[in-house]
């Protein structure tokens, strides 16, 4: 049985590794220069401490104040803590935790210097690593797995832990993780992984790890390599020219449609309903070459439906996934749109949406397997082999509660680690689900975040903790996915009413310890709120009318607004920024298309038209 009140100690949790915000409670006010202290002395005594340190009585005392440094929010002081903490080796190992619960933080610079203060605490910071690696995002694990294969045979402990994540990663973080850990091992060549003599994590050697993990430095599937609308290009444009960046070129004939774009291998894939040779109309997957524009094959998934298909493909080695309006489900070579294999979510699970707008997930690829959402009461879920289309579980969803309606929604599923297991989790027709990803099973589901008409937005996940939010005088939930034995619940954090914030669609985006996204039935009204506590920090008139899909690079959000409108929006909690807007060149109907970004390179679709503009600042 969970414990009673245990919201409470789950909010208190989310709250201390979260929020880098907080001054913790032990640190003192600033001094009347303004400098303030820990443990009655300023920052720079405990650095030098620190560095001057040996096995002495001070230790501990050293590293108290210097965790409270980090705990500060301050970008620099949380770096020349960490920096000290560093200095100090093992002797810091009281301060592992803290550092380890700040793996996926917002700026870069303090997530390095957290990682090399715990390669510099070798075996003595193995367990926390441990545990952030079980619980923390997919980022958390990719820089946890960097710090371990720094650490080397002192942290064999931690090879169960990778061994069970290599047998379901992705082929290209398989490979990785295979090469860290014969690296642990002791293993000479450890699969071509070259140790580092010196713990030192560069920007550039997460910014490689992370592409490893996502696959690809393309943009080969709906919001990007880890779906979280999230760009990792830097040397963007901070202020807009006036008139709008630079168009490039623009490319007519992709028919009617809200897909989005995927980029990989050097070719653009979408989908659009058009006219075939003989004038009817039918619902196509597209390729076109990034470099010419000249399409290279389409391929027909189905029938059209009234304004054209909602999937952005999904690329996977080769492959191309699509999700046609009518349930049709495709995999298709990516040099010829050649059909590989097919499958009917009505016909094969009895596939049902929970309204009238027909079916839009764009299909997750997890190592072997494809995730989609029927919604049928036997198969709410389905893993498939993604090479031969072959079915390996169903999932049939239990009764979790009376709102909204049955069958699936209109989001597209994330994959995470939950209270200690890998899971898939989708908002349906009834709420907000987890899935076990190995066998299929049913784990928890919550309810209230449901409405009747439409179910949109992703969730997003950070660490034990889930985030879903709904329109239609619905709102938002923060939940804490529990775990007692093989029983799962989902735990109430907190709830925001319609008034305070509900994403229509567009989707929201976590960056550090705060979503943003566009607030209102069909609208966005650009709001930041800060994850652990449900608090707006900042929430104002939207620079457009209509609803807005959010996407994050280099600093700011690009919202692109369903009449066509962009704003360049500044990422800080501090209050609303826009740095600038413009109006791009315009096809028909909403625009509600996501934007991507690919090699500094910004493409936006709407309706017929697929439009590029330079976001690259140049020298």
């Amino acid at each position: 049985m969970f414990r009673p009140f245990s919201w409470m100690l789950s909010a208190v949790m989310l709250f201390l590794t979260l929020s880098q915000a907080i001054r913790p409670a032990s640190a003192q006010p600033a001094a009347p220069g303004g400098t303030a202290v820990y443990l009655g002395k300023p920052l720079d005594y405990w650095t030098a401490q620190a560095a001057a340190v040996r096995k002495t009585d001070d230790a501990e005392t050293i590293v108290s104040a210097l965790t409270q440094a980090f705990q500060s929010g301050d970008f620099n002081t949380m770096v020349a803590a960490a920096d000290g903490l560093r200095a100090m080796g093992p002797q810091a190992k009281t301060a592992a935790p803290a550092l380890a619960g700040i793996l996926d933080h917002i700026q870069p610079w303090v997530r390095t210097a957290a990682m090399d203060a715990l390669a510099a605490m070798g075996s003595e910071a193995v367990p926390a690593l441990i545990q952030a690696f079980q619980t923390g995002s997919e980022g958390t694990q990719v820089r946890v797995a960097m710090v371990l294969d720094v650490i080397g045979p002192d942290a064999k402990s931690a090879l169960p832990v990778l061994e069970a994540a290599a047998r379901v990663e992705t082929d290209a973080m398989r490979t990785r993780l295979e090469g860290i850990i014969a690296s642990i091992r002791g293993e000479e060549g450890g699969a071509g992984v070259r140790r580092r003599a010196v713990a030192s994590f560069s920007d550039s050697d997460e910014a490689t790890f992370v592409a490893v993990a996502a696959k690809t430095d393309d943009w080969p599937q709906f919001r990007g390599p880890r779906r979280d609308a999230i760009s990792t290009e830097t040397g963007l444009l901070s202020q807009w020219p006036e008139g709008g960046p630079k168009l490039l070129w623009k490319r007519e004939g992709l028919g009617k449609g809200y897909s989005s774009v995927s980029i990989a291998g050097g070719k653009i894939f979408t989908m659009g309903d058009r006219k075939d040779a003989d004038g009817n109309e039918q619902q196509y997957a597209l390729a076109y070459d990034l470099e010419t524009r000249d399409e290279l094959w389409a391929t027909r998934v189905g029938p059209p439906h009234s304004d054209g298909p909602r999937c952005t493909p999904t690329w996977d080695e080769g492959t191309v996934y699509v999700l046609g309006t009518a349930g049709e489900l495709l995999a298709l070579e990516a040099d010829s749109g050649k059909v590989v294999w097919k499958r009917s979510l009505p016909d094969d699970f009895g596939g049902q949406m929970m309204s009238v707008w027909k079916f839009s997930e764009s299909p997750l690829i997890d190592g072997d397997q494809l995730i989609c959402t029927p919604g049928g009461p036997e198969a709410t879920m389905v893993a498939l082999n993604k090479k031969t289309g072959e079915t390996i579980w169903k999932c049939a969803m239990p009764a979790i509660g009376d709102a909204g309606r049955d069958g699936a929604g209109y989001s597209s599923a994330v994959v995470a680690q939950l209270a200690g297991v890998r899971q898939y989790v989708q908002m349906l027709g009834r709420g907000v689900i987890g899935v076990d990803a190995r066998t299929g099973r049913f784990l928890w589901g919550y309810n209230r975040i449901a409405n009747g008409v439409a179910n949109i937005t992703s969730p997003i996940v950070r660490g034990d903790f889930v985030f879903a939010t709904t329109s239609y005088k619905t709102g938002s939930v923060l939940l804490h996915i529990g775990r007692d034995g093989d029983q799962f619940a989902a735990e109430e954090i907190y709830f925001l009413g319609p008034r305070d914030f509900e994403n229509h669609h567009g989707g929201v985006v976590l960056l550090g310890d705060y979503v943003y996204g566009g607030d209102g039935q069909n609208r966005g009204n650009p709001v930041c709120l800060k994850l652990a506590t449900g608090e707006i920090q900042w929430k104002e008139r939207g620079p457009a009318d209509g609803s807005a899909a959010v996407l994050y690079a280099d600093g700011h959000f690009i919202f692109r607004y369903d009449r066509g409108p962009l704003a360049l929006i500044e990422a800080t909690p501090e209050t609303l920024r826009v740095k600038s807007t413009f109006e791009p060149i315009r096809g028909d109907g909403p625009a509600w298309a996501h934007p991507v970004i690919h090699h500094g390179l910004l493409y936006l679709r709407h309706g017929d038209l697929l439009a590029c503009y330079d976001l690259r600042a140049g020298d």
